[in-house]
């Protein structure tokens, strides 16, 4: 299992890289690879581990699935759901086009690519951090390719000047995802080095704590220095979730009473946000700090789209559009990364992956305010999810690809370490 431990670690720092080569080259290696990782701890891992494998990581995986079906329906020549393109193509070509509701059958390809290693990637680092201190090498690999990525960020990039959506470097804002994921997560294992020393002296401990620390705090200034406000919202929730935890378990509150504290602060939140939304626009649009123009455009777009979506490569064909305001000499990008989702999916598709979001941030935040030790593996995974869950509606569209290696670990150790197997066995 050693060695399928260093390979995910390998595969994670690879996502850097990963990034800046050719986007169909990278998301058929990263296809190979967690394939491959996969497999290998599947067959490494011991029996007993697969049975709290199995009971852990279950729930995620049939969440995970619903989008996998969906793509996979979206892609079925299905002439009566069928996108009104296809006929209008078949008509200028004269010939008879079996449609479907994807308008582009390739990136809807490459868009299940990019879901099933997100779930090849959970499932193989769940069963590498069934161990803590593999949980633990996972995680410091984690933040140290957040760190270098941060790092990347500010040497190769200039700041966003006006909104974010100005900002449309695509391998810039790869890089942006991964440093999101990196804040929450080293924050947390900040607060929680020690649970297993391993021999390490009190001296390595403080080093490593401030180390964790720091880089989290280079990442945080990254992050709000190339994404601006939107970037700065999104990490402040998954920071306020990681320090909630942190001091309801110091300060041994009920889960009641730290239930209401996080209720609170979360409908004043909510307020705030209303009160400075943009007026009379979707939710997956009415957060966004941008122009008025840029805001309208994009729900000129969603509303003329079908209710079960258009398919991934959406936004990259009829962008163009709507949004030719911005320039013949750049891809136009819509306002959020929600309103891409919603293009892709569809509305109905997009709120029950929110919902589902949702109830995984609920359930992680519970595993880590109910474990003894080793808590910050949910509590990281859970502040993660809010994190890309508010980025999402206050950052423009952002590139799947870089996400799905670092997201998938952090998601896989939470799930490994949200119950402790000795609790689950006991009950």
């Amino acid at each position: 299992m050693w060695n399928v431990t260093a390979f995910i670690c390998i595969l994670i720092g690879a996502s850097i890289p990963l990034d800046l080569i050719d986007a169909s080259l990278a998301m058929g290696l990263v296809g190979a690879a967690t394939s491959l990782g996969l497999l290998a701890s599947l067959v490494a891992i011991r029996p007993g581990e697969l049975s709290f494998l199995k009971s852990v990581v279950g729930p995620a995986v049939a969440a995970a699935l619903l989008p996998v079906l969906w793509i996979a329906l979206q892609m079925l020549p299905l002439a009566a759901l069928a996108h009104p393109v296809w006929k209008f193509a078949g008509e200028t070509l004269g010939v008879q086009l079996s449609g479907s509701i994807t308008i582009d059958t390739g990136a809807s390809f490459g868009a299940l690519l990019i879901w099933l290693s997100l779930m090849s990637v959970m499932i193989t680092s769940a069963a590498i951090a069934i161990d803590a201190r593999r949980a633990d090498m996972v995680a410091r690999t984690i933040a140290a390719t957040a760190a270098v990525a941060a790092l990347i960020l500010l040497l190769s990039s200039d700041p966003v000047k006006v909104w974010p959506g100005a900002a449309r470097d695509e391998t810039a804002n790869g890089f942006l995802v991964v440093v999101l994921v990196g804040v929450p997560l080293g924050l947390a294992r900040a607060l929680d080095v020690g649970g297993h020393a391993d021999g390490r002296t009190a001296a390595q401990l403080t080093r490593l704590r401030w180390l964790l620390a720091a880089g989290a705090l280079f990442c945080a200034a990254s992050a709000c220095w190339y994404g601006g406000r939107g970037a700065a919202i999104a990490l402040a929730a998954g920071i306020t979730l990681v320090l909630m935890t942190f001091a309801a378990r110091k300060l041994h509150l009920h889960r009641w009473s730290s239930a209401a504290a996080a209720a609170a602060i979360a409908l004043i939140a909510l307020a705030t946000a209303i009160g400075n939304r943009h007026p009379d626009v979707p939710l997956a649009v009415a957060f966004v700090h941008a122009p008025s123009e840029f805001v309208q455009s994009t729900h000129n777009l969603l509303a003329d789209l079908p209710a079960l979506g258009s398919g991934a490569g959406t936004t990259a064909t009829l962008a163009s559009t709507y949004m030719d305001w911005q320039g013949a000499t750049t891809r136009p990008v819509v306002a959020t990364s929600a309103a891409a989702l919603i293009a892709q999916f569809g509305s109905a598709m997009f709120w029950t992956l929110v919902a589902a979001i949702i109830v995984g941030i609920a359930a992680f935040t519970a595993g880590a305010r109910n474990r003894g030790r080793d808590w910050s593996y949910p509590a990281s995974a859970a502040a993660v999810l809010l994190t890309l869950l508010l980025a999402s509606f206050t950052l423009p569209e952002l590139p799947a690809l870089p996400g799905v290696i670092v997201l998938g670990a952090v998601i896989g150790t939470g799930l490994a370490q949200r119950i402790s197997r000795s609790r689950l066995q006991a009950g």
